[in-house]
């Protein structure tokens, strides 16, 4: 920090020169002035006068009274206050201002004392003044009324001797020049100040792990390319950026590694953005870029296409991590003129981008806005339902792949709308899921099922899907379901929860906590839709599910592919070696039932067996479905796998040493 003692600006203080002007139309007093200030008349060590002024030398404050006047100050002169006030002017602009003046009361044929001081102080406020008089003229209120009260002014009156004189020079030009240097470190104060203040407000417009503007100066930025684009009669950009799978890579790798990604992800969507446009971290995952003053849609997408082309991996402890960002736009004024309604529609954009998936950038349409609103009624609608008790259960048979003998059903819920009827659940769960109103809903299909399935037989089960929202840890999944066991009275061993692959990508460590502990209770655990995802494998290493359900997909083209039926050949093998039921999903003809079977699989589901049906038809199902096996031919199941020895590496209970080999 700059020392405050001194300041760059003012060189006559380093060199603790006192600059006086003398003011008074007599050529006389001037002499008599310098005879007195600066020695020539007196001799100052042997005049007794002086000598009792003066203290001793202080040397470790550096006082300066023990050193001649006459060493200490510059002396100017002027005959006329107009002189006066120009000599004034030209010190303040070298920056040489003057400490103290001595100005006389009458100077004809020009300006008086007091008007001279009146037009020294409009240049100099500052500067000390001494007015020199031997007449009464005016006497010391009158002058005080004119000039104001202020400790800067001193009235001497004529005659006075050199020691008064001297004795005020020393003082004032004292006291100036302490003042100076109090003004001058208040001064410096004051930037220092200014600017530790502009540097917290940089700060509080930074992200302090990207390095990017934040949400604050996101918005500040937003403003100021709306302002613009309406003066200049061009467009502004608001690009919204989401990275896809930054909880993964966390619970994979740490956070250490999520840090890093989020850094990268800054420093990418900063290389592919224009010098004016602003990138900013809105927080957690979440990004957006203000592109402004744009003349051509082209710009706007250039921008996108850079940042949907450019390579999205690095290096994290000798692995590459690979990753993705889905991105939506919208543009002023096309779309909107305002912020917050600029925004939501880059917001809708961005919802598109993220259901589309693949990293593609999404502009917002007009399309957007009746999805949303029909998002919007869902919703509405889903707290009514809530409300009024509008859900009912189906069931679907899941039965034995060898007998026919039902297992278990699996519960599926139905929106019975009292105007627009049965609602399909592919309208109304995804819309569910983004409220998280699932959870309720959730809630109440477990609680219900297990009433319902009390009336059953004691060896078929209830299967439950549960959504990855409802394992959000402040959902407390656990304590819910233990909750609703103990309200219901139901045999906790005749439950089976089913969960996607999509729930433990999404959150895996704290699934694989309540996936134990609900075996620990003696529920059953199943991985629905096996197969579809990127990672199942590494899922059935981390966990040992009870059952795996394999995707419809296979089964529907099974007898269309050799390549599908070998993979049916394998899951139902890997069931065999990792002791987990394996269940087919999608079973619609005698031929696709004889296939699983055939090739090992334990337990089938589909339209063959049953769609699914009211609670009141259950009792005909127990009948009816074994009926689809009458024709097949009797078969003994297959006892081992079809490979000699199947050992899985063993990972844990959980995915934080995936490799991406």
């Amino acid at each position: 920090m700059q020392n405050l003692e001194t300041s760059p600006n003012d060189d006559n203080l380093n060199v603790d020169k006192r600059r006086i002007l003398i003011v008074d139309d007599n050529q006389q007093i001037h002499a008599d002035y310098r005879k007195v200030l600066l020695g020539t008349e007196i001799d100052e060590p042997a005049n007794a006068d002086y000598q009792a002024f003066f203290e001793e030398p202080n040397e470790e404050s550096g006082d300066s009274f023990h050193t001649p006047l006459r060493e200490l100050v510059e002396i100017d002169s002027a005959l006329q206050g107009q002189e006066g006030l120009e000599k004034v002017k030209k010190a303040v602009e070298e920056g040489r201002q003057y400490s103290l003046a001595f100005v006389d009361l009458r100077m004809p044929p020009g300006w008086d004392g007091l008007r001279t001081v009146e037009e020294i102080w409009k240049v100099d406020p500052e500067l000390q003044i001494v007015i020199c008089t031997a007449y009464t003229d005016n006497s010391f209120a009158d002058i005080c009324n004119r000039l104001g009260r202020t400790d800067k002014l001193l009235i001497l009156k004529k005659p006075f001797d050199g020691v008064e004189v001297y004795q005020l020079a020393v003082s004032l030009t004292e006291k100036w020049k302490l003042g100076r240097q109090a003004q001058l470190k208040h001064d410096d104060l004051e930037r220092l100040v200014e600017r530790r203040t502009e540097e917290l407000r940089l700060a509080s417009l930074r992200d302090p792990l990207t390095k990017v503007t934040n949400r604050a100066g996101f918005n500040a930025a937003l403003e100021q390319g709306l302002l613009r684009s309406n003066e200049n009669g061009t467009s502004c950009g608001v690009f919204l950026i989401d990275v896809d799978n930054l909880k993964p890579i966390n619970d994979a790798y740490g956070h250490p590694c999520g840090d890093q990604l989020l850094v990268e992800v800054a420093s990418l969507l900063k290389e592919c953005s224009g010098e004016l446009d602003t990138v900013a971290r809105l927080g957690g995952d979440e990004f957006a870029i203000v592109q402004p003053d744009i003349n051509t849609n082209a710009e706007h997408e250039a921008l996108s296409q850079r940042i949907e082309r450019h390579a999205k991996a690095f290096e994290f402890e000798n692995r590459r991590i690979t990753f993705s960002c889905s991105v939506g736009i919208a543009v002023a004024p096309t779309d909107s003129s305002t912020q917050d309604d600029l925004l939501k529609k880059a917001d809708l954009a961005l919802y598109r981008s993220k259901d589309e998936g693949q990293g593609k950038p999404h502009y917002y349409t007009t399309e957007m806005d009746n999805d949303f609103a029909r998002t919007q009624e869902i919703y509405q609608g889903l707290l009514t339902a809530l409300a009024e008790d509008q859900f009912i259960l189906y069931y679907q048979p899941i039965a034995d792949a060898q007998t026919g003998n039902i297992k278990s059903f699996e519960a599926l819920v139905r929106w019975i709308h009292p105007e627009k009827g049965m609602i399909p659940p592919f309208e109304f769960i995804p819309v569910a899921e983004e409220t998280a109103l699932i959870v309720p809903i959730g809630d109440w299909v477990l609680e219900e099922a297990c009433s319902q399935a009390q009336a059953w037989p004691q060896d078929v089960k209830v299967s439950v899907n549960l959504s990855s929202v409802q394992f959000r840890e402040q959902y407390d999944l656990v304590t819910r379901v233990k909750r609703i066991l103990d309200a219901t009275g139901f045999d906790p061993t005749r439950l089976e929860l089913e969960i996607t692959e999509t729930t433990v990508l999404d959150q895996s460590e704290y699934v694989f906590k309540c996936l134990n502990a609900f075996q620990d209770l003696g529920i059953s655990i199943a991985l629905d839709d096996f197969g579809v995802g990127f990672a199942s494998l590494s899922y059935i290493q981390a966990f040992p599910f009870d059952k795996l359900k394999l995707d419809r997909s296979f089964v529907s083209s099974c007898q269309a592919s050799a390549k599908t039926l070998a993979i049916l050949k394998l899951v139902a093998s890997l069931g065999i070696d990792l002791e987990m039921t394996t269940t087919a999903e999608g079973v619609e003809t005698e031929e696709e039932l004889k296939i699983v079977r055939d090739e090992g699989f334990k337990q089938v589901q589909g339209y063959l067996l049953g769609r699914p049906s009211k609670r009141e038809d259950i009792n005909q199902l127990f009948v009816d479905v074994p009926k689809a096996f009458a024709n097949l031919p009797e078969y003994k199941p297959q006892t081992q796998s079809v490979f000699p020895k199947l050992e899985l590496p063993t990972f844990g209970r959980t995915l934080g040493n995936n490799s991406t080999d």
